[in-house]
């Protein structure tokens, strides 16, 4: 039962963000006056660590809330929505960290510019109307654009950013053209209202209506980088700084993982509309043609980049099989993916940092020199490759086995077997940075400070921690798995 109340006032976290990005130029111009540039980066990590602290302790249950009297504009705060809010300011917060000692120019902006990232991404998660909803999508978006686009001196960043922003604002126009079909059809835009209008047997045979739920999941594909929509993505996450690559490819593209769910089972559930075929379908496609690609590139970014849409394609096909087993490893995946893309690209950072280049074949040996770095590159490769007391295991067990428990036994083998090719990679890339001899770049460079290794320490931590002890993980994605969301 949802309880209403006042205003937004009664959401701290979206409080807090918003407040901290309107101090935020502030402080920049301060920051300028001091020549004290890090001063924003210390404030917006005390930030992102106070807002994850109250995500944490947010009492459970669900709790809604306007930001004025006027319909159409609300706050929607529930588990599942603490749940993605914590992952997202969790993965920010080590960013920041890591950032301290990574952004060497203009780390004033760069900060205001996260925080303005982060704000959008956590208002996505407690919009309870579409109107809402759109306008924090693109504040995320807009924001996204400029951090791929923050070493503007470097064409390949430019070109990048100018793709993500064309094939990005394809998809969010694709997104209003659908909302404007479901507020055609119903006269609203609230999900609660929503919801109730869509269930009825007439809405459901609406041709205007089906376009809407083709037009939303597309532009949410894009999003997510499902395939046929991926091409932006092997571009974009390379070319921005390493720690804007791990909230890209880390968190970024999980806001439109949330808001299929919410799509999916509150206002277009499976057993209505039979979009699972679909759906499987095009996870089947992703994840396959994530990992082939990942095989051949020789770009240690890119390949992390490809890597990322294989993994939407796991998460993609758990949704399609629509079981509570197929959802809580979903959740879960979407969990351990962030912990390790971000593991993954924020140590590639330090590795690139130091070696001045992102050839895998010029990196040859660099874990000699940069042992910590590599070592803690390698536990993301490992749990992203499958291994057995790492986190990413458990997902992706889970998933394989719901798709053979739902009877789904060629999807099941054809995910199984994408996680073998994915292995490989993997495998390859640690092969070189520990087992082959060093090249000139490899054999000068040094081990990244400790502000930059702090974070992958952590990262790390919770990759093993959660391969080994990941009962009390479980418990909460069958949880939320187990509740109309």
């Amino acid at each position: 039962m949802a309880e209403l109340v006042p205003g937004i006032m009664s959401i701290p976290i979206l409080t807090l963000l918003l407040g901290a990005v309107l101090v935020s130029p502030i402080l920049m111009i301060l920051a300028r006056f001091l020549k004290a540039p890090k001063i924003v980066g210390v404030y917006a990590t005390l930030v992102l660590a106070y807002a994850l602290w109250q995500s944490l302790t947010a009492r459970p249950g669900t709790l809604t809330a306007r930001f004025s009297q006027a319909p159409g504009s609300i706050i929607m705060a529930d588990d599942l929505t603490y749940y993605f809010t914590s992952i997202i300011l969790g993965i920010g917060l080590l960013s920041a960290v890591y950032s301290l000692g990574y952004i060497k120019n203009r780390s004033a902006e760069f900060y205001t510019l996260l925080l303005v990232m982060v704000l959008g991404m956590v208002g996505v998660f407690f919009s309870g109307d579409f109107v809402t909803f759109f306008i924090f999508w693109e504040i995320m978006s807009i924001s996204s654009y400029l951090l791929v686009a923050f070493n503007y001196r470097e064409w390949e960043s430019v070109e990048a950013s100018l793709k993500y922003l064309i094939m990005s604002s394809t998809g969010s126009a694709a997104i209003l053209f659908g909302l404007s079909l479901l507020y055609g059809l119903s006269g609203t835009l609230e999900f609660g209202e929503l919801s109730s209008v869509l269930a009825s047997q007439s809405a459901r045979f609406e041709l205007w209506n089906i376009a809407a739920l083709v037009l939303i999941i597309g532009g949410l594909g894009v999003n997510i980088a499902m395939s046929p929509f991926h091409y932006w993505l092997p571009d974009a996450h390379p070319a921005a700084p390493s720690p804007i690559s791990a909230m890209l490819s880390g968190v970024v593209i999980k806001t439109g993982v949330f808001a299929m769910i919410r799509v999916f089972t509150l206002l277009y559930p499976a057993e209505m509309y039979g979009w699972s075929a679909g759906l499987m379908a095009l996870a089947l496609l992703t994840m396959t043609i994530g990992n082939v690609m990942a095989v051949f590139q020789s770009d240690i970014k890119r390949l992390l980049a490809f890597s990322s849409i294989a993994n939407i394609g796991y998460i993609a096909l758990a949704l399609s099989i629509n079981t509570p087993l197929a959802l809580a490893g979903a959740l879960l995946h979407v969990l351990n993916h962030a912990i390790a893309k971000a593991l993954l690209f924020l140590s590639a950072g330090c590795i690139i940092e130091a070696s001045g280049t992102r050839n895998l074949d010029e990196l040859s040996g660099i874990g000699r020199r940069m042992p910590l770095s590599a070592a803690t590159y390698s536990i993301g490769a490992f749990s992203l490759a499958g291994i057995p007391g790492l986190n990413s295991f458990v997902s992706e067990y889970a998933i394989i086995l719901a798709a053979f428990s739902a009877g789904q036994f060629l999807p099941g083998a054809i995910m199984l077997v994408n996680v073998i090719i994915g292995a490989m990679y993997h495998l390859r890339v640690v092969q070189v940075l520990f087992l082959k001899p060093e090249t000139g770049k490899s054999s000068v460079s040094h081990e990244a400070r400790p502000v930059m290794l702090a974070p992958l320490l952590v990262l790390a931590a919770l990759c093993v921690l959660i391969g080994v002890y990941a009962s009390p993980f479980l418990s909460i994605v069958f949880q939320l798995a187990s509740v109309p969301k």
